[in-house]
């Protein structure tokens, strides 16, 4: 074992040795004459001092080596190790840097789809808004229509059913887009939290950068700007994992409003795709009962007018025909009157020549036959009087009828084409799609519109030959018996 400093082999205290050897030179009185052995001790003692200075030399330079061999050996086992600690806080700080930049640019994108998908809610909502104003104009124009044609049909139900449907999905438009707005700023929230996140990420990867790029030699001269040597005394440092559990904390909280926000825009495209098929079904339909309604009143108007014209052909077959009756009634009123006159002047002969003879009787029974002839065609006058008066009545309820179909065709035809379109051949701009869904479906709509039609007019049809037959039978009778007169 070496021995230790500022001591010899025995354990000597060389300090202590230099002072008790120093004063015992001094003893020695001047131009005096000392004893050989002192003489000869004083040699062997510096000798032995000698010999300890240099041991303890050797000993200081041995220390001095090893510590400085230990030290830089330190020094350098430290220096790997901050390097090692810094290379892998990088690789950390580079990896949650790169998530935060990936996961940045997902969010923006994300808010970037939710604006686009809130540009089309406002588009719907505009389409839908004005399909409502051309539902309440429809129903306004067709609330003008004549008392006689204000039925609960087919076309009145599909309007008010196309005003609630609309109704609700303009609701539904504004709940939607009241919803994105909320997920824009929650998105928005979190876009803020992560671009802060990623600012300090990249500062903080710029400060290990300048912290490993430090040289170790003292000489070299520091290019660190002094922002750098800023120090933070109110930050209170984090433990590694709550460092990670932040960042990956508002990784999380950004990847649940990414999820939410997706689901949110698939329902809303969902709910818009079914809208309008929903939309287009309804405008199709009520197209559909449009035109049923416009071809029907058109067809029950064409037979009202044919009607009009049979009622007016039969109005002058009677009055022709009491002009013949009366000019009968006229005819026979002469042979009654001359048949009553000899009649009187025969029963003014005497009592004597009073005889209900061949003459009396043939003369009464003319009387008698005239009169009743006469009597039979004044009936027959009145009664023709008075079913021409009931034609006429029949005429001016089917003119009124007509004038009204007339008023509620203009007004048909005007609320179809509110639309837009310019002609009732034109198809309508809002259910052109729906024509376009499925070829299957456009055939089988058409033949079911024309099944409706059909039906409408042979209701209209027998009823209408249900009350000409009974107007015919009701001639008949009434002057049925004129012709053989």
């Amino acid at each position: 074992m070496p021995p230790s400093y500022n001591h010899t082999l025995n354990g000597v205290n060389l300090t202590n040795f230099r002072q008790l050897t120093q004063s015992g030179r001094n003893n020695g009185k001047s131009g005096g004459y000392r004893a050989p052995y002192e003489w000869t001790l004083e040699s062997i003692e510096q000798m032995g001092a000698g010999a300890a200075e240099n041991r303890m030399s050797s000993t200081l330079r041995e220390a001095s080596t090893q510590l400085q061999a230990t030290t830089n050996a330190t020094v350098a086992n430290d220096i790997s190790t901050v390097n090692k600690a810094l290379q892998t806080k990088l690789s950390q700080t580079e990896q949650l840097k790169n998530m935060l930049e990936t996961c940045l640019a997902e969010v923006i994108s994300e808010i970037a789809e939710l604006l686009s998908t809130r540009k089309r809610l406002e588009e719907r909502g505009g389409k839908v808004a004005s399909k409502i104003g051309v539902n309440a104009s429809r129903l306004q124009v067709r609330s003008g229509r004549p008392n006689r044609e204000m039925t609960m049909d087919d076309v009145e139900k599909s309007l008010l059913k196309q005003q609630g449907l609309l109704s609700s999905f303009a609701e539904r438009v504004n709940r939607a887009v009241s919803q994105v707005d909320k997920e824009v700023a929650a998105l928005e929230s979190v876009r803020a939290k992560l671009e802060a996140d990623l600012r300090d990420k990249a500062e903080a990867l710029r400060v290990d950068e300048a912290v490993l790029s430090i040289p170790t030699d003292p000489s070299v001269e520091s290019s660190i700007s002094p922002s750098f040597r800023r120090s933070h005394t109110d930050a209170i440092p984090k433990t590694p994992h709550s460092w990670v559990r932040s960042t990956e904390d508002n990784l999380r909280n950004a990847h649940h409003w990414l999820a939410d926000s997706a689901r949110l825009r698939k329902a809303i495209l969902h709910a818009i795709a079914n809208s309008r098929a929903n939309e287009h079904d309804m405008s199709a339909r009520l197209n559909e009962n449009m035109m049923a309604k416009v071809s029907a009143t058109r067809n029950l108007r064409e037979d009202l007018q044919s009607q009009l014209e049979r009622v007016r052909d039969e109005q002058s077959r009677a009055k022709s025909q009491r002009a013949q009756l009366s000019a009968a009634l006229e005819a026979k009123r002469g042979p009654l009157a001359q048949a009553r006159e000899r009649l009187a002047v025969r029963r003014a002969r005497p009592s004597r020549e009073t005889v209900n003879d061949e003459v009396e009787a043939a003369l009464a029974r003319e009387v008698a036959h005239l009169a009743s002839i006469t009597q039979q065609l004044s009936d027959k006058v009145a009664a023709v009087d008075k079913e021409i008066a009931s034609l006429d009545m029949a005429a001016a309820q089917l003119t009124d009828n007509i004038r009204d179909k007339d008023e509620a065709l203009r007004i048909d035809e005007r609320m179809v084409m509110l639309d837009g379109r310019i002609n009732l051949a034109q198809r309508p701009p809002s259910s052109v799609a729906s024509f376009a869904v499925s070829d299957m479906s456009a055939p089988r709509t058409q033949t079911l519109s024309r099944i409706r039609e059909l039906e409408a007019s042979l209701t209209m049809a027998r009823r209408e030959r249900e009350g000409m037959e009974s107007s015919i039978r009701q001639l008949k009778e009434s002057i049925g018996g004129t012709g053989r007169f």
